[in-house]
């Protein structure tokens, strides 16, 4: 009889498939946060969002406005090692936005309220950080603000978690922006003597304003303060 024969040859047949596409499972849900990874909470104002361990060495606050430009680039150049420094719990990063170039098309206040949203149910620092530089990444200044679902589709991208994803493509409101400016541009004037620029950022451990400008400015406010 050739049956054990066929059997054998589909079963060979069925090893070869297996190596060559390996093991899978179909895991359905929303992915967890992994709870090695620093959080995100807000500042007891309401107005600043945390990103990073609340025991990191180094501290520091960014004001930043949607569609500032030098704040674009700052997210392009310093962005990816703000995010690794934050995974490794070395910085946490607090970021206070400002809308003060906003115009009728409400761009820098529906930016920063997005930023907010992802800031909810249990998106990780570094997931936040990414999607921060991804904002920046796309901005257009001047010109129209970008839809609720480009904002979520970025979110996602960037490891939002997937309940703040929804609430970013429902456009839902997260902040008062217009109290978030006075407060947080209040608070730039007080630490810039009266200047309110962006991107500024503020070292809270050593209570002074950071130079950006100087090479390897992050590497030295870490530096010496690692535990």
């Amino acid at each position: 009889m050739r049956l054990p024969r066929l059997i054998l040859v589909l079963a060979t047949a069925l090893a070869l498939l297996t190596a060559s596409t390996g093991c899978g499972r179909t895991v359905t849900g929303s992915a967890l946060r992994d709870p090695d990874l620093p959080g995100v909470a807000l500042t007891a104002d309401g107005f600043g969002i945390i990103a990073g361990r609340p025991d990191a060495p180094a501290q520091i606050e960014v004001y930043t406005e949607p569609q500032c430009t030098h704040c674009a680039h700052l997210q392009d150049t310093d962005g990816p090692e703000l995010k690794s420094l934050i995974a490794l719990g070395l910085l946490t990063v607090t970021y206070r936005p400002v809308t003060f170039l906003d115009t009728a098309y409400g761009y820098s206040a529906k930016v920063a309220n997005a930023m907010f949203l992802a800031a909810e149910h249990g998106t990780s620092a570094p997931a936040l950080q990414a999607y921060v530089a991804t904002l920046w990444g796309h901005q257009n200044p001047g010109g129209s603000a970008p839809s609720d679902g480009q904002l979520a589709g970025w979110a996602a991208d960037s490891g939002v978690s997937a309940e703040a994803v929804t609430t970013i493509q429902s456009g839902e409101h997260a902040v008062d922006t217009d109290e978030m400016t006075i407060t947080n541009e209040t608070r730039l004037q007080e630490i810039r003597d009266g200047d309110a620029g962006t991107p500024t950022v503020y070292d809270l451990t050593g209570n002074t304003v950071v130079d950006i400008q100087e090479t390897g400015w992050l590497a030295k406010l870490t530096a010496g303060r690692q535990t």
